[in-house]
C-alpha cells in the first residue's frame, strides 16, 4: 500500500489535473476523507479542517527528496495515511531529519493572502484594530506610534523582514516582552489576541498549515517522550525487583537526606538546541548568559534558586547578589525556621532593590530543620520559581504559590517594599516523609503555558525514576521544553 489511497474516481483524477499546474499547494476541492461520514459528522469543520492539513503536511514531509517536499502527495485532500507513516514522519521531525529548510520548503509553497490580486490591499483593509496597526508599523520599523499613517509599503517592510511565520515568531515574541514590561497585564492580553488576529490576516493559509507544523511537532516530542519514559520505567521495574531488600531501611520512618543533585543552562543553549539528553550528560554547563543563580550548602540541607529579569546584566546582577545575601546570612545565622528564611529573602530585596544596575530575581529558598525527631522542610519564596515535593510513588505537590504569569512576574526580589509591608508572602513549614524528595527549579523547568508546560505528573515521573538526583536534575533540564534559563536542585531519598 503506498502512503496514501486516492477516492472519488473521475473527479478526483479531474481535480489533480487541474491542480497539478498550479502553484498553490491548497486550492483543491476535493471532501477529507475522516473514516466514515459518521466520524465526520461528530467533528468541526475545524477539527476536520486541522486533520486533513496535518495528513496533508505528512504526505509531503514523507515523500520529501533532495532537500525539497513531494508537491504531488501534498495537493490531495483525501490522502488516507496509515498510523506507520504517521510515526516515521514524527520520528524523523524528533531526529532532525527533517530539517526547518525543509519546513521553511513546504510553507513557502503555499498560498497567502498576499499571492493573490491586490492582496496587499486587502490585508491592510483586514488590518482594522489600532493594536494590529501597531504590530505592523513598529515591527516593519516604522515606529510604533506611527500606527495611524500605516500603509502598504509598511505591509511590503514587514513582508521583506518576515516572509513567513517561523522569521516572525520570535520577533513577535520580542514585541509582546515590550509590551508586557510598559503595561498592564489586560492591555498585554489585548496585544496576544491582536499577534493572534494578526498574523492570520497576513499569513493566511501559511500560518494555518505552520500552527499544524507545530502541532506535529508537540506530538513528535510526546513520542519521543513516552517511549523515552516507558524504557525508564521498565529499567526502574527492572532494578526493584533486583535489588535486595533491607528490613532495617523498610522499618525506618525517618527522613534521610540523601546527595543533591543540580544543574543549569542559559536560553541560548536552550534555543539553539543544544540542551540535550547527550549534551547534559557530557558536562553541558551554564554558558555566561544565564541569568540565574543558585545556593548549595549540603553541609546544611540548606538550597536556593534565584531567576534573573530585566534584560541580561541587570538580572544576572539581581540573582547574584540574592545569592550571596543567603550565603552571608547563612554563614552568621542559624536559620531554624520558615520566619528565618524570609527575613533572609527581604534583606536580599533591599540590597538588590539598592544596588544600581540591578534588575529583578525570583528566589525559592528552602532548609531542612529537625524538631523532635522529624525533619521538616522550611521554606520561602518570592516570584514564579517553585518548589515541589516528589513523594515515593512519583506524586509531585508544588508547595509555592506563583507570583507571576507567562513572562509577567507581579512579586520579584528588587522591587522594594511598599508601607513597611513584607516582600516576601510566601514562608512555611512541610513535613518530610520517608521517599520524599524535593525539587526546587526555575521556571525554565516547568515552563509557563502551552506546549512548553510540564505537567506536574511529568515532572515527578522524572524525579521518581531517576537513579540519583543528580540525574534528576539533569532529566529535568534535558526534557524541559520553554527557551529560557533552565536551573534544577534535587535533593532527598534515593
Amino acid at each position: 500500500m503506498g502512503i496514501f489511497n486516492r477516492r472519488g474516481g473521475e473527479k478526483a483524477d479531474r481535480a489533480a489535473e487541474q491542480g497539478a499546474g498550479k502553484s498553490n499547494w491548497d486550492n483543491m476541492d476535493a471532501v477529507p476523507f475522516n473514516g466514515g461520514r459518521n466520524q465526520e459528522a461528530a467533528k468541526s469543520q475545524e477539527q476536520l479542517d486541522a486533520e486533513r492539513q496535518q495528513r496533508k503536511i505528512i504526505a509531503a514531509l514523507y515523500g520529501a527528496r533532495d532537500g525539497h517536499v513531494d508537491t504531488e502527495a501534498f495537493k490531495y485532500h483525501d490522502a488516507q495515511l496509515n498510523d506507520g507513516v504517521r510515526s516515521v514522519v514524527l520520528d524523523r521531525i524528533s531526529d532532525g531529519t527533517i530539517t526547518p529548510d525543509l519546513e521553511d520548503d513546504l510553507i513557502d509553497g503555499i498560498r497567502g493572502p498576499l499571492q493573490y490580486n491586490h492582496g496587499s490591499e486587502k490585508v491592510m483593509n483586514d488590518l482594522n484594530t489600532r493594536q494590529e496597526m501597531r504590530i505592523l508599523t513598529s515591527m516593519a520599523g516604522a515606529g510604533f506610534d506611527k500606527w495611524q499613517t500605516a500603509n502598504p509599503h509598511d505591509l511590503e517592510r514587514f513582508v521583506a523582514l518576515y516572509p513567513n511565520p517561523r522569521s516572525f515568531e520570535e520577533q513577535s515574541a520580542k514585541f509582546l516582552d515590550m509590551i508586557k514590561t510598559a503595561n498592564s497585564d489586560a492591555k498585554y492580553r489585548e496585544y496576544v489576541a491582536a499577534m493572534d488576529n494578526f498574523k492570520h490576516k497576513v499569513y493566511g493559509k501559511k500560518q494555518e498549515y505552520w500552527d499544524q507544523l507545530q502541532e506535529l511537532h508537540v506530538q513528535a516530542s510526546e513520542k519521543t517522550y513516552n517511549s523515552r519514559m516507558g524504557r525508564i520505567a521498565r529499567e526502574q521495574a527492572d532494578r526493584r525487583q533486583q535489588r535486595p531488600r533491607s528490613a532495617e531501611v523498610e522499618r525506618s520512618s525517618e527522613w534521610m537526606p540523601g546527595e543533591a543533585g543540580y544543574w543549569q543552562t542559559s536560553r541560548m543553549q536552550a534555543g539553539n538546541g543544544m540542551v540535550t539528553r547527550e549534551n547534559i550528560e557530557r558536562g553541558l554547563w551554564a554558558d555566561q548568559s544565564c541569568e540565574d543563580s543558585m545556593f548549595v550548602r549540603p553541609d546544611q540541607n540548606m538550597y536556593g534558586v534565584f531567576d534573573g529579569a530585566g534584560g541580561h546584566e541587570g538580572g544576572r546582577l539581581a540573582s547574584q547578589l540574592t545569592a550571596s545575601v543567603v550565603r552571608e546570612c547563612s554563614d552568621r545565622y542559624a536559620l531554624e525556621s520558615a520566619s528565618s528564611l524570609a527575613y533572609v529573602l527581604n534583606v536580599a530585596n533591599e540590597r538588590v532593590t539598592n544596588c544600581e544596575g540591578a534588575g529583578l530575581s525570583t528566589a525559592v529558598l528552602t532548609k531542612v530543620v529537625e524538631r523532635n525527631g522529624q525533619k521538616i522542610l522550611a521554606y520561602a519564596s518570592v516570584g514564579d520559581s517553585r518548589i515541589y515535593i516528589v513523594d515515593k510513588d512519583g506524586n509531585a505537590r508544588q508547595i509555592t504559590r506563583d507570583e507571576g504569569e507567562g513572562r509577567y512576574i507581579y512579586n520579584a526580589i528588587g522591587q522594594g517594599v511598599e508601607s513597611g509591608q513584607s516582600r516576601t508572602q510566601q514562608f512555611g513549614e512541610e513535613f518530610l516523609r520517608k521517599g520524599d524528595r524535593v525539587v526546587l527549579c526555575s521556571d525554565g523547568v516547568t515552563g509557563d503555558y502551552g506546549d512548553d508546560l510540564m505537567d506536574p505528573r511529568e515532572l515527578g515521573f522524572l524525579v521518581s525514576h531517576s537513579r540519583n538526583a543528580l540525574d534528576a536534575s539533569k532529566n529535568l533540564l534535558a526534557n524541559a521544553r520553554k527557551r529560557d534559563d533552565r536551573t534544577a536542585i534535587v535533593f532527598g531519598e534515593y
